[in-house]
């Protein structure tokens, strides 16, 4: 496979012909980056590139510092190469595979450990790729919305979301390097350890938005979730931290769901008013049905996420995780 040009001279920068060997990752629904796996044997590694004309000034030269930052730092594959300017990155491949469904026990102390790695990390001039991205999701959805009766719970998240995450910002919570991008094909276990993999989402924040994120989409249950936060803070959460923990996994949810509608393509706009309760399931099940596009795969994640973040922010433990933080008079 040759479908981008770059690839040509990635495989010189390994030393490879090119006859070698070059593999698509599967498609994802965001339009501005590919990935292969280049070579095989102990000549491989693994090429990003990115699409310049989605791109924003400074943002893949910052995508690309942070993953040199967290390959340096054993926290994502070793990177080989970075080129901001022709959008290439190539890296290590890591031998293993991303995360399966609900993660072993073992696999969540690793991340745990992995993750007070990546947040005890200073990156020069505090990133913030998310908020970019939050932004344009916002902005994308109130147009996608606008006049679709059948979408007024997204225009509902939408306004949610906003009100929860300037809540959660009152609690004044240190920034650390965050992730902000936990789902489960951005975690890769080998056989002893996770890693951490596309950093497109990183910036500064509360830490506890990525151990929400773990929890909920490596599905892990109730004894692994208590371990895997009892490793990652060296002690059992407390009743402030619980709190943030729930509120946090409303928040994740809501943006994912606003995220995953700005992702649908524009050819799909004019049937989304057509949704039927059928299509609401688990949102983090990124499977596609029977001769589903990949676009209405994420309408129907978009869905399910914005079904289940508002249900969960109106539920009983949302609300007194409000009240234990002093945020029940907030607009949450």
């Amino acid at each position: 496979m040759r479908a981008d040009p770059r690839l040509a001279g990635v495989l010189e920068l390994l030393g490879l012909g090119g006859g070698a060997p070059v593999r698509a990752f599967p498609p994802t629904p965001t339009p501005w980056a590919c990935a292969y796996a280049v070579g095989s044997g102990a000549t491989r590694g693994v090429a990003r590139l990115i699409d310049l004309d989605f791109a924003e000034e400074g943002v893949v030269a910052t995508e690309f510092a942070a993953a040199t930052l967290l390959g340096d730092h054993g926290i994502g594959p070793r990177v080989r190469h970075a080129d901001a300017e022709a959008g290439v990155l190539v890296m290590d491949e890591i031998d293993g595979a991303p995360a399966e469904r609900p993660v072993a026990l073992w696999q969540a102390l690793s991340l745990a450990r992995v993750l007070r790695a990546l947040h005890a990390l200073d990156m020069p001039g505090e990133p913030r790729l998310h908020v970019a991205k939050e932004q344009a999701a916002t902005a994308a959805v109130a147009a996608i919305a606008d006049g679709v009766p059948e979408l007024a719970l997204h225009r509902e998240a939408s306004r949610r979301f906003d009100d929860l995450r300037a809540a959660l910002a009152r609690l004044g919570v240190p920034d650390r390097l965050c992730h902000n991008d936990l789902n489960h094909g951005n975690v890769v276990f080998d056989d002893v350890r996770a890693w951490l993999i596309d950093f497109d989402h990183l910036g500064v924040g509360d830490p506890f938005y990525d151990l929400a994120n773990a929890v909920l989409s490596l599905h892990m249950d109730d004894v692994v979730r208590q371990e895997f936060v009892k490793a990652y803070l060296g002690r059992p959460a407390d009743a402030g931290e619980e709190a943030r923990l729930e509120l946090m996994s409303c928040l994740v949810q809501l943006r994912y769901g606003l995220s995953a509608l700005s992702l649908v393509p524009t050819h799909l706009h004019d049937r989304l008013g057509t949704w039927t309760s059928d299509m609401v399931g688990d949102p983090f099940d990124f499977r596609r049905r029977d001769g589903e596009e990949v676009g209405w795969l994420v309408f129907r994640l978009s869905l399910s996420f914005v079904h289940k973040g508002l249900e969960r922010l109106g539920a009983e433990p949302a609300t007194r995780a409000a009240e234990t933080l002093g945020l029940l008079g907030a607009r949450v």
